[in-house]
């Protein structure tokens, strides 16, 4: 069965959680595993960030779309270049995302993005139970994870979905262009509001890394 849920909520199940945060956790977490950072840690907290400060770790993360003050790094996954993260620990904190990790008990927690989607559903694709779960913006429905969802059940290629991955589906099959339909979602006019645009369109890009980041013992590594 193919589950998709609009909304982050508590899940214990065997199957397997594919988490999206496509603006702009999930993204970044992609993007850090793919320019060589040894593990990307989700945290709840800021306070829980800047209690794991130690040598060769970044404190990286949001609030309100912006760098938390004294932080190493923001939420962009354009700040995480290779000469940045490369070998190091990272320590993420965000509005929604890292969040919503930690309502989820499953036998493997998946981060994806429109950045690694193909890698996560070859890596996935023969999995009994699989549950696309969106993270939403401040406990609302975000367009931009939704698309991506639907791009997910679309490239799974099965017949075991529920109403929301068929609705999901339904609704990308509809789209022509991602990066428009991005562009288009109230999240996405917020961060482009704060200066991210280049951010919007870097996150609408599709399969350019191969990364399968894995949380494993609370961390996501690169698989």
């Amino acid at each position: 069965m193919v589950r998709t849920f609009i909304l982050p909520e508590d899940i214990e199940t065997d199957g397997v959680c594919l988490i999206i945060d496509v603006l702009r956790a999930t993204s970044t977490i992609v993007t850090a595993l793919s320019n060589g950072a040894l593990f990307v840690k989700p945290v709840e907290k800021v306070e829980e960030a800047v209690n794991m400060r130690e040598e060769n770790a970044l404190l990286c993360g949001e609030r309100g779309g912006l760098k938390i003050k004294g932080f190493d790094l923001g939420n962009s996954p354009l700040e995480y270049k290779e000469e940045i993260v490369k070998g190091k620990k990272i320590v993420l904190t965000t509005t929604n995302g890292t969040r919503a990790v930690k309502l989820l008990k499953c036998s493997k927690i998946i981060a994806v993005s429109f950045l690694n989607a193909s890698s996560v559903v070859n890596f996935v694709k023969d999995s009994k139970e699989i549950n696309i779960v969106c993270s939403g913006t401040e406990g609302k429905f975000s367009l931009e994870d939704f698309l991506l969802a639907g791009m997910i059940v679309k490239l799974l290629d099965r017949e075991d979905l529920n109403d929301a991955s068929k609705v999901a589906m339904r609704y990308y099959e509809s789209v022509k262009n991602v990066e428009t339909e991005l562009r288009r979602s109230s999240h996405a006019q917020k961060l482009i509001n704060l200066g991210f645009e280049k951010d919007v369109i870097f996150c609408s890009r599709i399969d350019l890394f191969n990364v399968v980041p894995i949380l494993e013992d609370g961390v996501f590594v690169s698989k």
